[in-house]
């Protein structure tokens, strides 16, 4: 009997589908092409990993002799200095350390001519899954932006000396790649002892060091009670490398565990982590809350403190607020929290409120850089994690996850009190955390303000993008895009040099890989707009 062969490139895989091919003798069930395992890669990358090809034979005999790549789309042939091809065995992502590389060509002369990747030696096609994956090196001389896109047009076999050749067909709605000014996987599953890494954190510290902090979940993907590290990292080189992981609060067992960092630079240079522990916000109630921390670092995150325990502070059967004393439950929405010009220190909490649906935003502050700290009256109705952001007449800006329309509202007072609850027209996207941040302002004696604002740009968690306002948070006229694949949290800080960086999670085909990226704001504004050092420096 006849086999059918298949193949569904990345976006249409993520729909369930695999589209049905030339009918086969040489044993092989199905193909399947995986486009966009990443999306993002950088100037000077080496084994960027572009395809991974799923071959499923329900016998042995076939051998494999070459692949065939289609670059068009891609912005410049010269992108490109090598194609590689990896045999990966059963493993899911690119290795090069334990895969064979077997078959490579030097960069192509035209993105519009097909390239055949020869194979070395012929390949044996085990029965069951083969994995190949696809892989370029980007060249040192490539342009910040570029656009790096890539298809499986066919692979050749045989079986008993008879050659065929499975030409797959094109999805309608291919992914690409971009080529950023650097990109760094500085937490991959697997790495230090760990299944999985979530929910980023990142600041620049008063010594223009990148710091960061992440979940270190231990043994699974999953939320709080699971016994789940906070750890962080730091980077003295503007995001090139990164130090191993600092434990600042180790899980000790199911319901010991903590995460979800909101993570502030106070205007003393000091750093301050808040982040939350313990039965998690299901399981969380009045007599036992999930709890509230508190770590700081006075030498740019080199060391931690011993995590300190502010929860009678904010809510909970031991607060003396009669009102926060019976909520349910509270989190920390994870990433950057907000240092404002006046030395207060803030952050959101989403609460369980009894006798509510949902979850609530309050703004949580301290003016004594987090010896003490006082909470909000309700900001957000219905919303989840949030970020705020200082405008420069003083109002404080918030932006809440919800499904489609990003939810926002205003304190005029510091954050004590907030107005109504609204949505931006613009910035739409999965129920996703997000990161809102300043980049530049009149006041600080740049040559305009600006603000940034990251979210997956999708009803899925993926198409993470970045938006800009010139117009403090009113309207949001530039966007960009920064990872067409899977992606969902993130958290963006400002380089000394005026460069952005992104932190945030990438690719869930296992779990996710926690990944670093900068770009300029020429790039952002598409050449209209340039980074200017402020005049008073």
């Amino acid at each position: 009997m006849k086999k059918l062969f298949g193949i569904a490139l990345f976006g249409v895989l993520m729909g369930g589908a695999a589209l049905p091919l030339q009918a086969s003798s040489a044993g092989i069930d199905s193909v399947l092409v995986h486009q966009g395992t990443y999306t993002t890669t950088a100037i000077g990358h080496r084994d960027y990993g572009m395809a991974r090809i799923e071959v499923f034979a329900s016998d042995e005999g076939a051998v494999l002799h070459s692949v065939t790549i289609d670059l068009t789309g891609s912005s410049h042939a010269k992108t490109i200095t090598k194609l590689k091809l990896y045999h990966a065995g059963a493993q899911l992502r690119l290795k090069t350390a334990s895969q064979a590389l077997i078959a490579e060509t030097k960069g192509p002369k035209s993105n519009t001519k097909a390239v055949v990747l020869k194979l070395k030696k012929p390949l044996p096609l085990a029965k069951g899954r083969t994995n190949l994956i696809v892989a370029a090196d980007i060249s040192d001389k490539a342009a910040e932006g570029a656009i790096v896109d890539n298809r499986v047009l066919s692979i050749q076999i045989s079986k008993e000396g008879e050659k065929q050749t499975i030409r797959p067909q094109q999805p309608e709605t291919p992914l690409y790649s971009i080529v950023f000014l650097k990109r760094t996987e500085v937490l991959k599953p697997g790495d230090f002892g760990s299944k999985s890494y979530r929910i980023p954190a990142l600041v620049t510290a008063a010594d223009g060091s990148l710091v960061v902090m992440t979940d270190r979940r231990k043994y699974n993907s999953v939320d709080l009670p699971e016994d789940i590290d906070v750890v962080a990292q730091r980077s003295t080189d503007g995001g090139n490398t990164w130090s191993e992981p600092r434990i600042v609060a180790k899980g000790t067992g199911h319901g010991k565990g903590y995460g979800d960092v909101a993570l502030i630079k106070a205007s003393s240079g000091k750093l301050i982590a808040l982040y939350v522990g313990g039965p998690g916000l299901w399981k969380s109630t009045p007599e036992n809350p999930n709890r509230h921390y508190m770590s700081t670092s006075s030498d740019n995150g080199l060391t931690w403190t011993a995590p300190r325990d502010i929860t009678p502070q904010i809510y909970g059967a031991e607060c003396a607020d009669p009102v926060r004393s019976k909520w349910m439950a509270s989190f920390f929405g994870s990433g950057q929290g907000l240092s404002m010009r006046s030395g207060r220190v803030m952050a959101v909490i989403a609460v369980r409120e009894p006798g509510r649906n949902g979850l609530h935003n309050y703004a949580v502050y301290s003016d004594d850089e987090g010896e003490t700290w006082k909470v909000s009256e309700r900001a957000i109705v219905d919303g989840d994690e949030a970020k705020v952001v200082e405008l420069d007449n003083g109002d404080i800006l918030m932006s809440s996850r919800t499904r489609g329309n990003r939810l926002w509202a205003k304190s005029t007072d510091g954050g004590i009190t907030w107005g109504n609850r609204n949505s931006w027209s613009e910035i739409w996207g999965n129920a996703c955390d997000a990161d809102i941040v300043r980049y530049t302002s009149v006041k600080d004696g740049y040559d305009k303000s600006r603000i940034l604002h990251t979210l997956p740009n999708h009803a899925t968690r993926r198409n993470l993008a970045v938006w800009m306002s010139y117009d403090e948070g009113t309207s949001w006229p530039v966007k960009k895009v920064l990872c067409p694949g899977t992606s969902a949290y993130s958290s963006v800080s400002i380089l000394p040099d005026g460069t952005v960086g992104v932190y945030f999670e990438e690719d869930e085909s296992e779990v996710y890989t926690m990944t670093f990226i900068a770009f300029t704001l020429d790039w952002l504004s598409s050449g209209n707009d340039s980074y200017n050092a402020p005049y008073n420096n």
